[in-house]
């Protein structure tokens, strides 16, 4: 007598560890409820990295593109002070912002192509500002 299994024992035996394996996957794809909580808490955090715009001359006010819109460009620009925020920390959340609507766009197939105006920065009266380019 053999100590292997029976080659008809052997597939019943890989189905049923198979189905079991299937079984306790998950999907790790976040619903659209935990990615805008997501997407909202980034943009908040992001607010208060770039809430402090005082400066002491222009060089120190920068211009950083934020989300993605369906037919191309950011959702929005903000205005920041590098004399105060930090900026790669800004950099990094802009850009985990832009994933996410990138994300959102495809998954929802939207179509906002309404346009976003380009804004420059000024240091006026010692705050960065924004002005539209035109």
């Amino acid at each position: 007598m053999s100590c292997l299994p029976s080659p008809s024992n052997l597939s019943i035996l890989s189905i049923a560890s198979s189905m079991l394996l299937l079984s306790g996957c998950v999907s790790t794809t976040p619903s659209n409820s935990v990615q805008k909580q997501d997407l909202a808490g980034l943009n908040s955090e992001l607010n208060s990295i770039i809430n402090n715009n005082s400066c002491t001359a222009s060089f120190q006010c920068k211009v950083l593109e934020v989300g993605a819109r369906a037919c191309g460009g950011p959702s929005k620009y903000v205005v920041y002070s590098t004399l105060n925020a930090l900026q790669k920390k800004a950099e990094n959340i802009a850009a985990q912002i832009t994933q996410q609507e990138e994300t959102q766009n495809k998954e929802k197939g939207l179509t906002d192509c309404l346009p976003v105006l380009q804004v420059q920065s000024l240091c006026i009266n010692q705050q960065c500002q924004s002005f539209d380019i035109k």
